[in-house]
């Protein structure tokens, strides 16, 4: 009987002590949890890929934008007309997709004054979830006393939060962060038009053909050089402004728009979309003497910019920026001869017959391949290069040179398909020359120093190699000077002929 008493007093306590132990892990766990209560917690969740719509509610207007998904961009549908950041707008929802917060400041607030939400920005984000009616909401307040956060609530709840510094600068995009600061955002391949007027310059067009090649509209007469070309259009298409200045401005005067130094415009395709834009730069920032920044307008929503001279440069192309040096160009390959004559500025006169398939060279008569020295064969090549390549100095629209002008130097090409192409430089003043192509004003002019940068330190090497080998190269005026003599003893014959036959007739 007393065992069974003892047993009774042990069952009462261990449930006594159970008791008091679950009502102590209560209220444990409920200290706990309002420990924890105002910790991070996920805001927002859903699949970024699913956004059709984002709009934006700050200060400075309400801007609307919509998901492109042909062309896989983010397109404008109200608000203010800019040239879309689409970057910026992705960013939006890439923030906003998976939300977090930092803690909970205040729960179920009436005082959202005091945290900025008297007037905040709103971000609605709708996706094909949502629909056009429910879409995801943020708002966004001041920042904390630290500036390591930012105050902010979500639709349909009256609870604020703090989220991280980056994420609600993200949503305070300033309607400058959502414009897109390439002058012309494509790629380079998809650049299909160039045209810029300077200011006291000639205008520079180029576009691509149906087969995609550049060609030059303006001026004529001109073959583009496809790598110079293609390096301009991908110059253009990295160059950004540094800050935007004003919108629809009514004193273009004030920043040199009203008389721009230059204008650009520009066409293409972005993601099998045409766009095009025409570009205007104006004056200096300012008036310093060191000042790095000129203005500029983007004509189709009447955006003032700023942008560096360094960057405005490409408005300083001129059409010997897209044109090889030379002042033709050929190929060795397609060339069976070539001669020069200098005679009127320099003692160079010359034939070059060339063979390069089965490296056959001659030089005034003197064959120089039969004479097995590679090092000749060399200096031939050499003085062929110097004349092939010859470089042009200077591109002269605005010249009208005489055609009938006695030529002071001459080259002639032969080539292998039986045509021919005849250069003749015609005297500009000292030691400048204007240069014709069969007959025709080619624009350039050269100087005499291109001449003796090479070519003529080529041909006197070459002509000293030759006599180190004992051998006296025929001059190719030679050959022209006997001839001349045999037919003017030819023409002096027949003449005599002629008398004699007429006095005969007469007696």
């Amino acid at each position: 009987m007393k065992q069974l008493r003892w047993i009774w007093a042990l069952g009462i306590a261990a449930v006594v002590l159970i008791g008091i132990f679950i009502i102590v892990d209560i209220n444990s766990d409920k200290k706990d949890k309002a420990r924890h209560i105002g910790d991070g917690k996920q805001l927002l969740q859903f699949d970024e890929s699913k956004a059709t719509g984002v709009t934006l509610i700050n200060e400075e207007g309400t801007f609307s934008f919509e998901w492109d998904a042909e062309n896989s961009r983010w397109v404008q549908t109200g608000g203010d007309e800019i040239h879309v950041n689409s970057y910026a707008i992705g960013a939006i929802v890439s923030y906003a997709c998976h939300l977090e917060s930092l803690k909970t400041v205040a729960f179920d607030s009436s005082s959202k004054d005091v945290y900025g939400f008297s007037d905040p920005v709103e971000i609605r984000i709708f996706t094909t979830e949502t629909g056009d009616k429910h879409p995801y909401q943020i708002f966004v307040g001041n920042n904390t006393p630290t500036y390591d956060a930012y105050y902010a609530m979500i639709g349909g709840s009256d609870d604020i939060y703090t989220i991280d510094y980056n994420s609600g600068s993200v949503f305070c995009a300033s309607k400058n962060a959502l414009k897109n600061a390439y002058l012309f955002d494509t790629t380079a391949a998809q650049v299909q038009y160039i045209r810029i007027e300077k200011a006291g310059a000639h205008p520079v067009e180029i576009q691509r053909d149906s087969e995609r090649a550049w060609q030059i509209i303006r001026p004529e007469g001109f073959n583009p050089a496809k790598a110079y070309v293609d390096d301009l259009a991908d110059e253009i298409v990295h160059l950004t402004v540094d800050s935007f200045v004003a919108e629809n401005p009514t004193d273009l005067a004030q920043y040199g728009l009203d008389k721009p130094q230059a204008k650009v415009w520009l066409k293409g395709m972005e993601n099998g979309t045409p766009i095009e834009e025409e570009l205007w730069f104006g004056k200096p920032v300012s008036d310093h003497e060191n000042e790095t920044n000129l203005y500029g307008m983007f004509t189709s929503t009447n955006q003032v910019f700023s942008i560096s001279r360094s960057q405005a440069s490409f408005t300083n192309t001129t059409v010997a920026d897209l044109i090889m040096p030379f002042c033709v160009e050929t190929s060795i390959d397609d060339v069976d001869s070539v001669t020069i004559d200098m005679g009127k500025v320099y003692d160079l006169k010359a034939t070059l017959t060339v063979d390069n398939a089965n490296t056959k060279y001659q030089f005034n008569g003197t064959d120089i391949s039969g004479l097995y020295d590679e090092n000749l064969n060399k200096l031939f090549v050499n003085l062929y290069r110097g004349i092939s390549n010859l470089n042009f100095t200077e591109i002269n629209l605005d010249d009208k040179p005489d055609p009938n002008a006695e030529p002071l130097i001459t080259i002639e090409y032969n080539f292998k398909d039986h045509t021919k192409k005849k250069l003749t430089f015609t005297e500009k003043s000292a030691n400048t020359y204007w240069l014709f192509i069969d007959g025709k004003y080619s624009n350039m002019t050269v100087r005499l120093n291109e001449f003796t940068k090479s070519l003529t330190p080529s041909y006197e090497t070459l002509i000293q190699a030759l006599k180190d080998k004992g051998i006296e190269p025929i001059q190719d005026d030679e050959e022209p000077a006997e001839t001349e003599k045999a037919e003017e003893e030819a023409a002096a014959e027949t003449e005599a002929a002629a008398e004699t036959e007429a006095s005969s007739e007469t007696e």
